[in-house]
């Protein structure tokens, strides 16, 4: 296993897992798809790897999570049941540092280098199954021919220009794709990229200035020509 903030979430009053294994969760009675899951203020529509055994957020990239169960605050707009406001870390702007972990299913590498010292830096982490050889090791024919994978990329960039001025941006990229059967590949994959301007005018005033873009993309290729095979 690995670190997993949806799964830390789940020990919280009122927030329930979706089942046994699975990424999903459920806020007072609410269904799944009622949550509202934003990575630095840019809508993340699916958070599942891998069946749902794995979160889509690198959990090495994460800073702090904000979790609304109600009285969700209006700049956040309309939502059912939840709200995670997940913030991310920025590179370190003095050395390079990184961290990193080997698993019998994953592997992740994340590593932060100053561009301009103590003032910009760059955060990138890769994370990325190679879980088939399980599947090939066993003795089902089916599931031999079985395969499931994930990866996910993150790259964010921030920027100290002065006292009153600071500007960064985020970019994430993940794709699935599991085959159970010998006939149907199910991909699916999240993209989202985020821009932010912090002016501080004075000790009492300050304003954010805040570009988001997110795209969910699903498919199932299959290979079957049989009218009745559905």
């Amino acid at each position: 296993g690995e670190r997993d903030l949806f799964k830390i979430a789940t020990t919280f009053p009122g927030i329930k897992t979706t089942g046994e294994g699975s990424a999903g969760f459920n806020v007072r009675g609410g269904k799944e798809d009622q949550n509202l899951i934003l990575l630095n203020n840019a809508v993340l529509y699916n958070p599942q790897h891998f069946l749902g055994f794995f979160s889509a957020i690198n959990p090495y990239v994460t800073k702090k999570a904000d979790i609304y169960k109600g009285s969700i605050p209006v700049d956040f707009g309309g939502r059912l049941s939840s709200v995670f406001d997940i913030s991310t870390k920025n590179g370190n702007a003095e050395k390079v540092s990184g961290e990193g972990s080997v698993g019998p299913i994953t592997t992740n590498i994340t590593v932060g280098l100053p561009i301009q010292k103590n003032k910009s830096s760059i955060l990138a982490g890769v994370r990325a199954t190679y879980s088939d050889w399980i599947l090939k090791s066993l003795d089902d024919e089916d599931l031999k021919n079985s395969e499931a994978g994930f990866y996910d990329v993150f790259l964010k960039y921030n920027n100290t220009i002065n006292k009153n001025n600071a500007v960064e941006a985020t970019a994430y990229y993940s794709k699935d794709r599991f085959r159970i059967s010998s006939d149907s590949l199910y991909k699916y994959s999240n993209r989202l990229i985020s821009a932010k301007w912090d002016h501080t005018y004075d000790k009492k005033n300050k304003s954010s200035l805040i570009f988001t873009n997110s795209e969910y993309r699903f498919n199932i290729d299959y290979d079957s020509r049989d009218v009745n095979a559905f």
